[in-house]
């Protein structure tokens, strides 16, 4: 990306110093498709540098979500973390994602893995910190409870009846 937008500003400067850009009787033509070149650029590179990232407090039972663009850093305020249902590892594509569900069917995706192990792992971990229940939803159309005692025993998933 830093070659494309280079490559943008080199050749701004050929058309200024070479091609006498402040006299071209299509001034406003060429500057008009430069800007809209420097906003493709911008608006599809903006993914790459844009995150959001939630930080979770067990201890208080609080969630912040921060966001970056670029340098620029932005931090909610903590909020509390209120009527909390379970957690849930869900497949999605070649992923899993451990979603977080409250408020009447309100669903925050906490993470996204590539392993299974890993996200059931991650999943348990949470909804012991939170002290909510946890469900497998790995397989399309075959949602169980998991019974989070015999995992934390033997760290194998075993399901409620």
């Amino acid at each position: 990306m830093a070659f494309l937008y280079a490559s943008l500003f080199s050749y701004i400067v050929y058309l200024y110093q070479y091609k006498n850009l402040l006299n071209h009787p299509e001034k406003w033509t060429i500057i008009i498709y430069l800007i809209i070149l420097l906003l493709i650029l911008f608006f599809s590179s903006f993914m790459s540098i844009a995150s959001h990232s939630v930080h979770l407090n067990f201890e208080n039972n609080k969630i912040q979500h921060q966001f970056r663009v670029g340098l620029f850093n932005y931090k909610e305020v903590w909020q509390d973390l209120i009527d909390l249902k379970y957690i849930s590892v869900f497949k999605t594509g070649d992923y899993f994602q451990i979603n977080m569900w409250y408020q009447k069917n309100e669903i925050l995706n906490l993470m996204t893995l590539d392993n299974q192990e890993k996200a059931i792992e991650n999943g348990f971990l949470i909804s012991e910190k939170l002290n909510i229940d946890l469900l497998d939803a790995r397989k399309a159309g075959y949602h169980k409870w998991v019974n989070k005692q015999v995992y934390r025993e033997t760290n194998k998933v075993v399901y409620n009846n």
